[in-house]
């Protein structure tokens, strides 16, 4: 597949289905709140045990950070955040069925899978191989989409829980997300310019061209990928994860 005729370059339609994506996700994620108290006068449930079935999903989901992480590297990043949006919208649809804690605590541990593959980092590693400059601004647009998934989709919950009940909005985030996020996942993003015959983008002045030269100065020019013994040897690993976990 080739799309070097466009006039637009490629990447930021990459660009615009990212963020569609995290914005669908994030908002979805955000809006687990707005349920807490419509589940618990329905169930006869305390806000502990909601809460907890929430907290799970968190732990999980940072546990499995590192799985996400070699998914992304040995196979198609694309595909592994495709999965982790597949497996969200899926909960959401089956959280309205649950008749006991057990099988709600079951489904955000599942739950928990989709959130740890459809965000974050596995994102920012697409990004960052379209983008060798702008990167910043670009991450920070994706980001930022997030942020505006959950000032729109929190309301929007809130919304179909006065039309509706708690059960037809989370019909609606699973739909949005399976419906709407992955098929323009699925049709837009590409996990690296060269599957589609493109360069990624750089300062003008720099070619990108795969000359030999290129070749040779690619590692002082744009950095590549560390093994992991080389990342936890580096200072800037060891700050990087302390301000993770600050």
């Amino acid at each position: 597949m080739q799309l070097t005729r466009s006039k637009i370059f490629y990447g930021w339609f990459v660009v615009a289905g990212t963020a569609l994506v995290t914005f669908g996700v994030s908002g979805a994620q955000f809006s687990f709140g707005v349920f807490l108290k419509p589940m618990t006068d329905e169930f006869g449930w305390t806000r502990a045990d909601l809460s907890l079935a929430f907290g799970i999903t968190l732990m999980i989901s940072g546990l499995l950070r590192p799985a996400a992480g070699y998914l992304a590297d040995r196979y198609s990043p694309k595909m592994v955040v495709m999965a982790g949006v597949a497996i969200m919208g899926a909960m959401f649809l089956l959280i309205p069925l649950v008749q006991n804690r057990a099988q709600l605590y079951a489904v955000f541990a599942v739950l928990a899978i989709g959130v740890t593959l459809g965000v974050g980092p596995i994102l920012t590693k697409i990004i960052s191989s379209w983008f060798y400059t702008n990167r910043g601004a670009v991450l920070g647009f994706i980001y930022g989409a997030g942020s505006i998934g959950g000032m729109v989709l929190v309301p929007g919950s809130s919304l179909f829980l006065v039309l509706a009940d708690w059960k037809v909005a989370y019909w609606f985030l699973g739909l949005m997300l399976l419906v709407v996020m992955l098929p323009i996942g699925l049709v837009l993003i590409k996990n690296q310019p060269q599957d589609v015959g493109l360069q990624p983008l750089v300062e003008p002045t720099v070619s990108t061209e795969p000359t030999e030269s290129a070749s040779n100065d690619r590692e002082t020019l744009f950095g590549r990928d560390a093994t992991f013994r080389e990342a936890v040897a580096t200072p800037f690993f060891a700050k990087l994860t302390f301000g993770y976990f600050v």
